[in-house]
């Protein structure tokens, strides 16, 4: 009785075994590249919305270049979407954002923040930090 009990466990096991091999090895792969052909095509359909900094670099690299505060900066973290003005390369084309929430997005006095320069919201109220500070330079 001790012996059927262990060889309907190993056939149990090698049935087990076979499935998920038979899984592994023959069904997730196609499963795999169908959904990634899906991701793909739902990817490759949607509108891009945002640049690379790279292609900003083509007409303003004299600006990136003197940055030396907001280098690692992605150009859109401030302007916005640049897909419009990478096609039409017009002032209109792009935000050009100056108020003070746009700063202290990133420069707010947030306990635990001490990787950047920051502030609290009574530092210099009522004047835009453009006038002090040149986010370019």
């Amino acid at each position: 009785m001790k012996s059927k009990t262990i060889i309907l466990g190993l056939a149990f096991a090698a049935i087990v075994y076979l499935v998920l091999f038979t899984y592994v090895f023959g069904v997730s792969p196609y499963i795999k590249q169908e959904s990634m052909a899906t991701w793909l095509a739902i990817e490759g359909s949607k509108e891009q919305k945002y640049s690379d900094t790279k292609i900003c670099l083509e007409c303003h690299y004299d600006t990136y270049k003197g940055m030396k505060n907001h280098s690692s900066v992605n150009c859109e973290a401030c302007h916005g979407s640049g897909k419009e003005h990478t096609l039409r390369r017009s002032e209109e084309s792009i935000k050009i954002e100056r108020s003070r929430n746009a700063c202290l997005k990133c420069h707010l006095d947030i306990p635990g923040r001490s990787v950047i320069d920051t502030v609290n919201e009574s530092h210099n109220q009522g004047i835009l930090c453009v006038v002090c500070h040149n986010p370019h330079e």
